[in-house]
């Protein structure tokens, strides 16, 4: 399986980006979609972050910069994970 298509390699990116943006912040991953999606929610101690349920191909997530990363979890967390 090349890089792009990597669960393990782009659920870590998705991981280490919520880390940066929110320290408190933990990453939960629905595994029931693996390998080929990746379906994801953020919670900050018992409150939900997430306010839509990502689900998006391994390679989608590949194909994004740091910054569209970045992008993308601020939007399904209505920006509360920057705060």
């Amino acid at each position: 399986m090349a890089s792009k298509d990597d669960y393990d390699l782009q659920s870590v990116r998705i991981r280490r980006a919520v880390q940066i943006l929110c320290p408190s912040c933990t990453v939960t991953f629905d595994s029931e979609r693996a390998p080929k999606w990746i379906k994801f929610r953020i919670d900050q101690g018992s409150v939900l972050l997430t306010k839509v349920h990502p689900d998006f191909h391994v390679s989608e997530v590949a194909d994004w910069s740091d910054d569209e990363l970045n992008r993308k979890l601020e939007s399904v967390t209505g920006r509360l994970v920057r705060q």
